[in-house]
């Protein structure tokens, strides 16, 4: 009798612990069923246009190239698109898909080294185009081709960079600084462009030089005053290289805020340590992208500041 008892509670337990695994295979199928919430969706990115009166520039950890997103209420510019690899393509996508994007009114694509451009043909395949702006300076890599391959395809019209040509979306103006002419160096051919909102200012250097041989420096500093190069915040050009930056320039441009996009322990060493020093002994508050990833600042056209670290 005691072995069919105990037959029979092993039997009940068996049955007992059946039914509470199907009950919950149920309950996981079926989320409502037992008047359990329906899960969500995770919270979602903050739109990408910025709330009335305000800029954003989004200077994108993309390794040891550049890409830098700025959103105004009224659209989107992308300034370059980082380098061809993977993983770095990968990472702008998932940004800009983050950030709910769907279109770029004005896509600038500073020169043709595969840092700047690599990822270009992934935008113009992913991304409605309105007018993508380079400089009159072809290439003959596979990098480059594709880039002009994938333009094609997308329809978006194309405008050569004119030093003095002002595009604008809303209240934000940009202007193209240079290249002043069509340099042998591809870094000097960089489209620069001084953006304002309000009453500041903002510059994109893309790789133009000024120290050594580099000459688009130079030539900004003879075509403009003063006035017309003063900025808030400078995107460091090429990316903090002693080839770049040179103290006239940067006594020229003055600016309060500096980014430099480079990759965490690239061949290179940038930024270099000459080109940090005298950013700080100018007083510029200057944020790495290998140091914190990628960098979000926020104009409300009187100021311009380091939000934080995007996530």
């Amino acid at each position: 009798m005691a072995r069919k008892r105990n037959s029979s509670k092993r039997i009940v337990s068996f049955i007992i612990v059946l039914l509470v695994l199907i009950a919950a295979i149920v309950a996981y199928l079926n989320p409502g069923l037992f008047g359990q919430p329906e899960p969500q969706d995770p919270t979602p990115t903050p739109p990408v246009t910025s709330t009335e009166g305000q800029v954003l520039v989004h200077v994108i950890d993309v390794g040891q190239g550049d890409a830098i997103l700025v959103s105004a209420p009224e659209g989107n510019i992308l300034i370059d698109a980082g380098d061809n690899v993977e993983r770095y393509e990968q990472a702008l996508k998932n940004y800009l898909d983050g950030l709910g994007i769907t279109k770029l009114d004005y896509f600038v694509l500073t020169h043709p080294d595969a840092d700047h451009i690599g990822g270009a043909d992934m935008i113009l395949k992913n991304y409605e185009v309105g007018t993508v702006i380079m400089p009159d300076k072809p290439h003959t890599t596979k990098v480059y081709e594709a880039v002009l391959d994938a333009l094609e395809a997308n329809g978006a019209d194309l405008e050569l960079a004119e030093a003095g040509t002002v595009f604008s979306l809303g209240n934000l103006s940009c202007k193209i600084l240079a290249p002043l002419k069509i340099y042998s160096d591809k870094n000097d051919c960089s489209v620069v462009i001084r953006a304002t909102f309000g009453s500041v200012s903002m510059m994109f250097t893309g790789d133009a030089e000024g120290n050594m041989e580099g000459m688009s420096e130079k030539d900004i500093l003879a075509k403009y005053d003063a006035s017309e190069l003063q900025c808030d915040f400078l995107k460091v050009g090429h990316h903090g290289s002693d080839t770049s930056t040179s103290p006239a320039f940067l006594k020229a441009v003055s600016p309060k805020i500096a980014a430099i996009s480079c990759g965490t322990g690239n061949k290179y060493g940038h930024p270099v340590q000459s080109t940090l020093d005298a950013l700080s002994a100018a007083g510029v508050l200057t944020y790495r992208t290998d140091l914190s990833g990628t960098l979000v600042f926020v104009c409300d056209g009187k100021t311009i500041e380091y939000r934080q670290q995007a996530q």
